[in-house]
């Protein structure tokens, strides 16, 4: 046989053997005994497809694929635009229930995105395979913080708009606190007379009538606004951190000295 011959036939034995490991490594799928589920979302957080799917924190899928669908509604009639398949190994279906939830989530501060599911109750059914099941959106820090300055300049107008209000209540709550200073204090004395009951008593009025005003001032219908805007600002606020704030102001080419 000649050595030319030997060369070519080495050659095509090697290249047989790359295309059967590549495709030995392209069938070879750890979930291919899986089942599929489709995820709705109206935003993925960052999601992409072959990131992971974990249950209980341990890995037993992958996203298959990402589509957008103009037309999709879930279950309860509110509007979907986003559909996620994602694979679940048949090891893990039995944990999975219709009342389990869908979160994408976040593997550290910087890490990648992967779907959480939290595990089922025993006594609701299994998921369908192939079925449609609506997902936990993520939080938005950029609606967020927009969200937030607008009720802080609610809050600032309403604060200025009433600012004699907001005085008379500052000094009653003086006078309040003064008032109670000054019975205490006569509480303590050893001495019983008249004169210092009497002065007791007048204080004790004059506090009961600072109460009043003060609670008759909060009951206005202002006061409620502002302690409503109040309550929702912080309760937004309650999520974001100074990591967050200085990652999305960084994102959006904004240079800016935070805290």
């Amino acid at each position: 046989m000649k050595h030319e011959t030997k060369v070519g036939l080495l050659f095509l034995a090697t290249f047989a053997l790359i295309i059967g490991f590549a495709y030995f490594l392209s069938s070879y799928n750890p979930f291919s005994d899986a089942n599929e589920v489709r995820l709705l979302f109206n935003f993925a957080g960052g999601i992409e497809e072959g990131s992971p799917v974990r249950a209980m924190g341990i890995k037993v899928g992958k996203v298959k694929s990402i589509e957008f669908d103009a037309n999709r509604k879930d279950a309860n009639g509110e509007e979907v635009k986003l559909v996620v398949t994602i694979t679940i190994a048949k090891k893990a279906w039995d944990t999975v229930r219709e009342d389990s939830r869908f979160f994408i989530n976040l593997a550290g501060v910087i890490g990648e995105k992967y779907i959480e599911i939290s595990p089922g109750s025993l006594d609701k059914s299994h998921l369908t395979p192939g079925g449609y099941y609506r997902g936990e959106d993520p939080p938005r820090i950029d609606q967020l913080l927009s969200q937030s300055y607008s009720l802080a300049g609610k809050i600032l107008e309403m604060v200025e708009n009433n600012e004699g209000d907001v005085v008379s209540i500052i000094k009653n709550i003086d006078n309040l606190v003064t008032n109670f200073n000054k019975a205490m204090e006569m509480l303590t004395k050893t001495g019983g007379s008249k004169n210092e009951l009497g002065s007791l008593i007048k204080n004790l009025n004059q506090i009961t009538g600072d109460i009043a005003h003060v609670s008759g001032k909060l009951r206005t219908k202002d006061a409620d606004e502002a302690i409503a805007l109040i309550h929702r600002l912080l309760w937004r606020l309650d999520d974001l951190d100074k990591k967050a704030i200085k990652k999305f102001f960084q994102e959006e080419g904004i240079k800016a000295k935070l805290f």
